[in-house]
């Protein structure tokens, strides 16, 4: 029994392309390489039933200091959330995050010399964003989304809430990702302590 529950978590992992925390000498620290848009191999990701919250506490180090030298520079990169699955309207190309789910957008923003933060949602294929609050580079901060499945709304840091249509409990968590559409002009390292 022990063995085969070992073998099913090994294959979650490995069909994930995920490293387990317990797996890495500093399991907090998320690093996106120079020209890409997430970690390789992906990390902080996971499949969840019926999630209530997801939090983790975030620090942003200088790394996380950039400038695209374009109208990208106001993209919004993630850093937690979520995507539901078995959307009625999801197209086998779409992402099920960017049909159903929430997450925590960051951006780099060099007029008040902070990161700000943004709800990040989709509702029925709809993007949905706003700025939420600002945190300061090294300063841990700690990220919640709730999802009120009786109100059917998801709650970005308190932020205003964002209604939602679906009846779906399958989900998985969404990690650190550069973009928008442009890669990470440098190395983004982040800790993301769950």
């Amino acid at each position: 029994m022990m063995t085969r529950l070992i073998f099913l978590l090994g294959m979650a992992c490995l069909l994930q392309a995920c490293v387990p925390d317990f797996l890495l000498p500093n399991p907090e620290l998320v690093v996106i390489e120079a020209g890409e848009h997430e970690p390789f191999p992906k990390r902080k990701t996971g499949l969840l039933i019926n999630p209530h919250t997801i939090s983790a506490t975030v620090t942003f180090d200088s790394t996380c200091i950039y400038d695209l030298k374009s109208v990208d520079q106001h993209d919004w990169n993630k850093v937690i959330g979520l995507g539901f699955v078995g959307s009625k309207n999801q197209d086998l190309g779409s992402a099920p995050h960017q049909v159903d789910g929430a997450r925590i957008g960051w951006r780099w923003s060099p007029d008040c010399g902070c990161i700000e933060l943004a709800a990040y949602a989709y509702v029925d294929g709809q993007r949905i964003s706003f700025k939420i609050g600002e945190t300061k580079i090294n300063q841990p901060t700690p990220m919640v989304i709730k999802i009120d499945y009786d109100k059917k709304e998801y709650r970005v840091m308190e932020g205003t809430p964002i209604p939602f249509t679906h009846n779906k409990t399958f989900a998985y968590k969404t990690g650190l990702y550069f973009g928008g559409n442009q890669p990470a002009p440098h190395r983004i390292q982040v800790r993301i302590k769950d």
